[in-house]
């Protein structure tokens, strides 16, 4: 029975330890949630069942368009314009309005790759936003936006690379997140770029 006086003692010490760690003063807050208020990884592609009707899909230059594609079951969009024999290949992907009234953070992530880019100056991708599009891609106001794009060169080909995080805080109603890729038929502009798993929040 004499242990008695040390256990008691020990005891409270620790009852009062665990009411001390959950002060006030000690609480973090939680991270602010930021539901999801637009996402496409196309992997409707895989079965059959994407519609592309919503999305505006148009060569401005050129006959290549984007199209669908697949690997190892993942699912995405593609722009080649690899035996194009044209010099000049501009496509525009763009996708259906997005209201951003209900977005807590206002930004938009996407996945980007490519593969047999060399030249970079004539081969690239653009992502650009708009409040007035309507349909027509050569009459709507784009504003540029800036993005971690894809590697280039060969040890890089078809790897897929995170945006970062793009901030769209200035804009609000509805919005419309356009891809652009040029290239063009010959060798050194044939590269192709690839768009996956676009979301905004």
């Amino acid at each position: 029975m004499k242990n008695l006086k040390y256990i008691f003692p020990i005891a409270l010490l620790t009852i009062a330890g665990l009411f001390t760690a959950c002060s006030p003063e000690d609480e973090q807050e939680l991270p602010q949630y930021s539901p999801t208020i637009y996402l496409e990884d196309f992997q409707k592609v895989i079965d059959g069942t994407f519609d592309e009707t919503p999305f505006t899909n148009v060569a401005e230059s050129g006959t290549k368009k984007w199209f669908s594609n697949s690997y190892n079951g993942n699912a995405y969009y593609e722009f080649s314009p690899f035996n194009s024999n044209e010099a000049l290949n501009i496509a525009w992907f763009v996708t259906p309005a997005i209201n951003l009234d209900s977005a807590v953070k206002k930004r938009l992530t996407f996945q980007s790759a490519q593969h047999h880019v060399v030249n970079t100056e004539n081969n690239y991708l653009q992502v650009f936003v708009s409040t007035n599009f309507t349909g027509d891609v050569t009459t709507a106001t784009w504003n540029e936006l800036t993005f971690n794009g894809p590697k280039t060169g060969s040890g890089f080909n078809y790897d897929f690379f995170n945006s970062g995080a793009v901030d769209l805080s200035q804009y609000s109603g509805n919005i419309h997140i356009a891809f652009k890729a040029t290239g063009g038929t010959a060798s050194a502009n044939a590269g192709a770029y690839m768009i996956d798993n676009i979301k905004v929040f």
